[in-house]
């Protein structure tokens, strides 16, 4: 865990607020305004000038206090005689970051947690929700060792849901899928910090120079799990700041989105249209194994979102992208590719562990719900393969509707595409496929985000 001085003043003129004052203006951010908690979070960070150090302490009260909601709530209704939503949003949360802090942070000293608490609420409360924050928190270090096991008996979905802190629609729907005791795996998955891990540009570095580079820096690695070309970091400050990046060394990214690529298998001097492509780190994956004398043609129905993937090409120095502006389910592109990346628009439940909130944000109406679109992206991708080319339909989410459905309603409206397995990969790789030119990633078990791609060959 990762703590931080409650006094940091960083910015030079010493007017920035205590961190965990940030930490608690982005999580009401958040709440009131519909905001996510990275957004409201990132808006803070520039205003204020706060050390690396300081940065990664606020994102951790932020991230670990919306994931453990569930389990905060529940633990307060024990300490509290009344209602917890009865309380006003400023005090709730400040409650909820001190418990966070008591339960969950073993380096936070419990007076620290609690003192800073209590400042809060003077500044955001009144005389009686100070005694409140004060006795409430108190209590809790009493007694932290029942709090910290709550009651079983309500049902293997309740259990589930208030122990690793997760709605009921996802505890249930998760434990028909895989089990009680694989549910509960992945949601405990679901709540540990995800690793960090990197591509490395090869056109400019290998794994082992970038390493060499990162290490000054305090920066440790580990190679890529599955992939030659991605290191995993050990880092707590902001890798977007580093020479390194800005030189284009590398590219932050999950290894499942790697994989995803590796399925599609681009070669050098191919053409390859990337669908759904920003933020583009597929597309600049696919652009450095196609080398100069390939193409890419990176579609995107957003120019805001396009705008990101110009600045990682200009970064990484891959002139053989070309950015288009085009809803992918419209005519507008008359190309034919070697290969095609249909990235689909998902509700990215395999990343939760990177994005706490999703599972407070997503409902179960919302599986299913991109179907159509899914399916018709996958089908404007279709026509713009060669014969006897290559498309890949991938998301970042680990629900059968959105994966495995779709590609097999697309495969019945299309004979000509069948599934495809590569034949090169390598033994290793063969634990994250199944042999038919599929990929399903769960966290843990492959150890990186969960995901699913599907590759299919074209025959006529």
């Amino acid at each position: 865990m990762v703590q931080s001085r409650s006094e940091s003043t960083a910015d030079a003129g010493g007017n920035a607020p205590p961190v965990r004052e940030i930490a608690l203006k982005a999580l009401h951010r958040a709440e009131t305004r519909d905001v996510l908690p990275r957004d409201a979070l990132n808006a803070l960070f520039r205003r204020y000038g706060y050390t690396d150090r300081d940065r990664a302490f606020a994102t951790e009260l932020v991230y670990g206090t919306v994931r453990w909601r569930r389990r905060l709530d529940w633990t307060l209704g024990r300490l509290l005689r009344g209602n917890p939503e009865s309380l006003t949003p400023w005090i709730r949360l400040i409650l909820h970051l001190g418990l966070y802090q008591l339960m969950m942070m073993d380096q936070v000293p419990d007076a620290a947690a609690t003192h800073e608490s209590v400042q809060l609420a003077k500044r955001y409360g009144h005389e009686g929700t100070v005694r409140l924050t004060n006795a409430v928190l108190r209590t809790a270090i009493r007694q932290r060792d029942q709090l910290s096991r709550p009651a079983r008996g309500g049902g293997p979905v309740a259990d589930l849901g208030v122990t690793h802190s997760y709605p009921d629609w996802l505890a249930k729907r998760w434990i028909e899928r895989y089990g009680v005791e694989s549910a509960a795996a992945l949601m405990e998955a679901g709540n540990r910090p995800p690793p960090l891990s990197v591509r490395v540009n090869t056109a400019r570095s290998t794994p082992q120079d970038l390493a060499a580079s990162l290490a000054p820096h305090g920066i440790q690695v580990e190679p890529g799990r599955w992939l030659d070309d991605f290191l995993i970091i050990r880092h707590a400050g902001d890798l977007h700041t580093l020479a390194a990046h800005e030189a284009g060394l590398f590219q932050v990214q999950d290894e499942s989105a790697g994989l995803a690529v590796r399925l599609l298998g681009p070669r050098a001097g191919e053409s390859v249209v990337d669908l759904c492509c920003a933020p583009g780190g597929k597309t600049t994956y696919i652009a450095q194994i196609v080398g100069a004398g390939g193409r890419v043609i990176a579609c995107d129905s957003s120019p805001h979102r396009l705008r990101r993937v110009e600045e990682h090409r200009q970064r990484m120095g891959l002139g053989q992208v070309r950015l288009v502006v085009m809803d992918g389910r419209s005519p507008g592109l008359d190309f034919m590719a070697d290969r095609v990346l249909v990235d689909a628009p998902c509700s990215g439940l395999g990343t939760i562990a990177r994005r706490p909130d999703l599972r407070w944000r997503r409902t179960a109406e919302d599986i299913g719900r991109l179907r159509a679109e899914q399916l018709a992206l996958l089908e404007k991708g279709a026509g713009m393969v060669k014969p006897g080319g290559v498309l890949v339909y991938s998301t970042c989410t680990i629900e059968p509707e959105e994966n495995e459905d779709v590609v097999a309603a697309f495969c019945g409206r299309h004979p000509g595409f069948r599934p495809d397995s590569p034949g090169d990969w390598t033994a290793e790789l063969a634990a994250v496929t199944d042999g038919a030119g599929r990929i399903a990633t769960l966290p843990p078990v492959h150890g990186v985000d969960g995901s699913f791609a599907a590759r299919l060959r074209k025959t006529g």
